[in-house]
C-alpha cells in the first residue's frame, strides 16, 4: 500500500523532471536557474522580445527578403515535423506536438522591416495548462536554430 502511495505523490514530480529533460532548457545560463524555473514553472507561452530576458528568446534579425525568410520559415516548420504548417496575410502558423505529453502547442512567426533586415516576432503557446515546463521555449529555438542554419 505504501508503495502506491509513494507512486502516486512522486509522479507529478517525475514527469515535471522527465519533461524538462525532454525540453533541455539552458537553466544555468543568464538570468539564472532560479527565474528560469519560475518562468518553466508558472508559465505556458514564450515568444521572442527586444529585451527578453532569456537571451535565446531576443528578437532576431535576418538580412534576407520577406519571401526569402517566409519560405525558410515554412521548410524549418516542415523539417522540424510540426503540424498544419500554413501561411496567412503575414503570419505563418504551426502546430506541435510534445512528445512527453503529447500536448498541442501553436507557434506563430510574424516579421516586420528594420534598419539591416526583418525582425522575426516569434510566439509559442501551449493549448492547456499553466506551465509548459520549457516546451514553447524549446519550440523556438529550434525553429531560430533552423533558420540560422538554413540562412547563415
Amino acid at each position: 500500500m505504501k508503495w502506491i502511495i509513494w507512486i502516486l505523490v512522486s509522479s507529478p514530480f517525475l514527469l515535471a523532471v522527465g519533461a524538462l529533460v525532454l525540453n533541455r532548457p539552458p537553466l544555468f545560463d543568464e538570468p539564472g536557474l532560479l527565474p528560469r524555473l519560475k518562468t518553466y514553472l508558472s508559465r505556458n507561452v514564450a515568444y521572442t522580445a527586444m529585451d527578453h530576458p532569456h537571451p535565446e528568446l531576443r528578437t532576431p534579425v535576418f538580412d534576407v527578403e520577406e519571401n526569402v525568410l517566409r519560405e525558410k520559415v515554412i521548410a524549418c516548420m516542415h523539417s522540424l515535423d510540426w503540424q498544419n504548417v500554413r501561411d496567412q496575410g503575414g503570419v505563418t502558423r504551426a502546430e506541435v506536438v510534445t512528445a512527453l505529453l503529447r500536448f498541442t502547442d501553436d507557434v506563430e512567426v510574424r516579421w516586420q522591416p528594420v534598419s539591416g533586415g526583418l525582425a522575426l516576432q516569434l510566439r509559442s503557446a501551449s493549448r492547456v495548462g499553466k506551465a509548459d515546463l520549457a516546451a514553447n521555449q524549446r519550440h523556438l529555438t529550434q525553429l531560430l536554430g533552423c533558420l540560422r542554419a538554413s540562412i547563415g
